[in-house]
């Protein structure tokens, strides 16, 4: 039995840039260093207007062969259909593990990344041409050093894909400028879900815990699950 799960926050502020663009400014002792210092432009327009965002994660595990990853399970071909239906826009590039830019992929380089990132990879999608300088920033630095660049994308309208290391393969994060749940909902129900492949959705907020991320490891045998979990 293969389990898929769907971790959502919609909508989900991204986060502020710190203003020495150091993600540990928040500490006290940093933030009295830094009292009299004026904010930089990125971080004045973060505190006024703070990005929204759309947000997921993507995980899987292979209760059968004990693989937790999401690109370890048997049903990744079904899944790479489900997140095609998503993600249908006519521009595509990334950012491989190794820093190079890979610029106008088309939907066959885009499916074998997503089945196989081989690494930390960035991917992107949108209706027209993606700027390549955010984009390298964010696959070069932490998520929080990267907010400004991140929040670019998104009022530029792209979609962003980031391959996250697993125990067994890679589970995918992404960072959506529109609503994504009911689409990819929709999507596992119809391209992945079946006999042997459970689906099941859940927000961010109620699965901060180990015990809860892994639910599949100790709750599915009971009689129903946390009315947060839908199962699709």
């Amino acid at each position: 039995m293969s389990i898929v799960k769907y971790f959502f926050e919609e909508p989900a502020l991204l986060e502020t840039p710190a203003p020495d663009a150091n993600p540990d400014a928040r500490r006290r002792t940093e933030r009295s260093a830094n009292a009299d210092r004026d904010p930089d432009a990125d971080t004045l327009r973060a505190l006024l207007n703070p990005a929204t965002a759309y947000r997921g994660y993507l995980a899987g595990t292979d209760l059968d062969a004990d693989r937790v990853g999401l690109t370890a399970l048997p049903v990744m071909d079904a899944m790479v259909h489900a997140l095609t239906a998503v993600v249908a826009h006519p521009h595509a590039c990334g950012i491989a593990p190794n820093g190079t830019l890979e610029a106008d992929l088309d939907g066959q380089a885009v499916q074998a990344r997503w089945a196989d990132p081989q690494g930390e990879r960035v991917l992107a999608f949108a209706d027209t041409p993606i700027d390549p300088a955010p984009l390298r920033d964010v696959a070069e630095h932490a998520r929080r050093e990267a907010s400004s660049a991140l929040r670019t994308l998104m009022e530029a309208g792209t979609t962003v894909f980031f391959s996250e290391p697993a125990h067994d393969g890679f589970d995918w994060s992404f960072f959506s400028p529109v609503p994504v749940r009911d689409a990819l909902t929709h999507a596992l129900r119809t391209h992945v879900s079946d006999d042997h492949v459970r689906c099941f959705v859940l927000p961010f907020q109620k699965a901060r815990s180990e015990s809860k991320f892994y639910f599949e490891q100790w709750q599915l045998n009971q009689a129903s699950l946390p009315t947060y979990i839908q199962e699709v």
